[in-house]
């Protein structure tokens, strides 16, 4: 009412003085209440160093997989003209669909995968002895290098008092709600004497089964599914659908002509698994922030990753190809940058480590222009040994980059050989694309023999399985 009557006619200067007055003790006690309350960052928050910085890379998520539940089964009579009570036809109901991981080349994170999934149902039976279809598989697509693998949830103890009183009513009600019903049909209606209980009897007949399938479930060696999919199209089979309920034409005796009831169909399986994505690449490039990772990556291979003279550029791996004249391709992945430290999760710490644990090659790349880079190597070293054990042991090659830096390249790079023992060191100048003929050349040689050394182990492996 007040601002409507200041609207409808002028404003005193008083009026206009106490307005103003209102407005700023409003902002001064928002400003207060600002600087009393500051926002806090959520110290459950693991990944807290790349938020807000356009993470578009997942590469380790949790995923619980649910197979879809089975169709009910249908109660149904055949009618036709001059037939008025015919035979039970209810069909059987759908199998429920499988959850199905699949490899492929054209994926490169897990960031779309989501926390869970479930298949679809299976179709309920329908009349005239129609069985519903099974439900359609989902099939989730991963990027090839997926380590799948099922974990199992730590069993609550549930306390005395929170357990059921009555457990003999729990299973009442679940075997009252395995059961479809004809309309108008009681399930407990009264049976007259002398005559049989054919409702009794499907229960019992249902009763024995699921008594078989625990049975079943219970001595039956069950795989723990752990498994690398490593090559495209790779298929596997996380969890599979229900099947379908009976149809009323199941429980059809000598004695029970028309039976009025079918069941549902069971529930499909659910696992939880952890998917855990290292790249397959050939070289993998490990070094400090600002070594010059990703423009040496650029000056090799077609990617294009970002370059910038600050630490922490690349968030993620970039995975490169060389090409050569010849068609000859190899593979190269770009590892975020490692500090000192790294295994105690300081900067983006070394779960990206993971990528470089297939790559048949380590390439530590080193600044010349550092004041200590013997030192660097050191750091690297002892951040991959912390984080895999006898990770240090294979193939390795050091490249000494910004060697354009003479001044002080030059003598960084007569004590880093000394230091470096029996590892090659080949000074490069990424920027300038110098001397990057001779490192493309010796990595193709060191990788065309990992390669042949490769195939002859899987040809003796195979020799000895079939000897076995």
């Amino acid at each position: 009412m007040f601002l409507s009557k200041l609207i409808q006619r002028p404003l005193a200067s008083s009026e206009v003085r106490l307005l103003w007055s209102c407005r700023a003790t409003f902002h001064t006690t928002t400003r207060c209440l600002d600087q009393d309350q500051p926002q806090k960052r959520s110290p459950s928050s693991v990944n807290y160093k790349l938020r807000g910085k356009g993470r578009q890379f997942i590469d380790f998520v949790r995923f619980t997989a649910r197979g879809g539940d089975g169709g009910d089964g249908c109660v149904s009579f055949h009618r036709e003209k001059y037939l008025a009570k015919g035979p039970p036809n209810g069909g059987n109901g759908g199998r429920g669909g499988n959850v199905i991981i699949k490899s492929s080349s054209d994926e490169t994170t897990l960031r779309y995968m989501g926390s869970g999934g479930s298949a679809k149902r299976g179709q309920n039976g329908l009349g005239g002895g129609r069985h519903g279809m099974m439900g359609e598989n989902l099939v989730i697509r991963v990027p090839v290098g997926t380590v799948v693998r099922q974990v199992f949830r730590d069993k609550k103890e549930v306390d005395p008092e929170d357990e059921p009183e009555d457990e003999e009513a729990l299973a009442q009600q679940a075997r009252e709600n395995r059961w479809v019903y004809f309309p108008r049909t009681e399930p407990n209606q009264t049976v007259i004497e002398g005559k049989k209980n054919f409702f009794r009897q499907a229960e019992r007949v249902m009763d024995e089964e699921d008594k078989y399938l625990r049975w079943r479930a219970r001595t039956e060696q069950q795989t723990v599914i752990d498994v690398d999919l490593n090559e495209p199209d790779q298929e596997l089979v996380l969890c599979t659908g229900g099947s379908g309920g009976y149809g009323n034409p199941y429980f059809l005796t000598t004695d029970n002509r028309s039976p009025k009831f079918a069941t549902r169909g069971r529930k499909g399986e659910i696992r939880e698994f952890e998917l855990e994505l290292k790249t397959i690449a050939d070289i993998g490039l490990v070094g400090l922030p600002n070594a010059g990772k990703s423009t040496l990556l650029g000056a090799i291979s077609n990617a294009h990753p970002k370059q910038a003279s600050y630490a922490f550029t690349t968030l993620h791996p970039f995975v490169g190809t060389v090409d050569y004249v010849d068609d000859y391709q190899l593979t190269v992945a770009d590892i975020p940058g490692l500090i000192q430290g790294a295994h105690r999760n300081v900067g983006l710490g070394h779960a990206f480590l993971r990528h470089v644990e297939r790559a048949k090659i380590l390439v530590y790349v080193i600044d010349l222009s550092g004041e200590t880079p013997w030192e660097d190597l050191k750091v690297l070293q002892s951040e991959l040994e912390a984080y895999r054990p006898g990770l240090t042991k294979r193939q390795s090659l050091i490249i000494g980059n910004k060697a354009d830096r003479v001044t002080t390249a030059r003598e960084n790079l007569t004590r880093l050989q000394a230091e470096a023992k029996d590892i090659p060191v080949i000074p490069v100048s990424a920027r300038y694309e110098k001397n990057i003929l001779k490192l493309t050349s010796v990595l193709r040689k060191e990788v065309e023999r990992l390669r042949v050394e490769d195939i002859e182990r899987k040809r003796k492996e195979l020799e000895d399985d079939e000897d076995m």
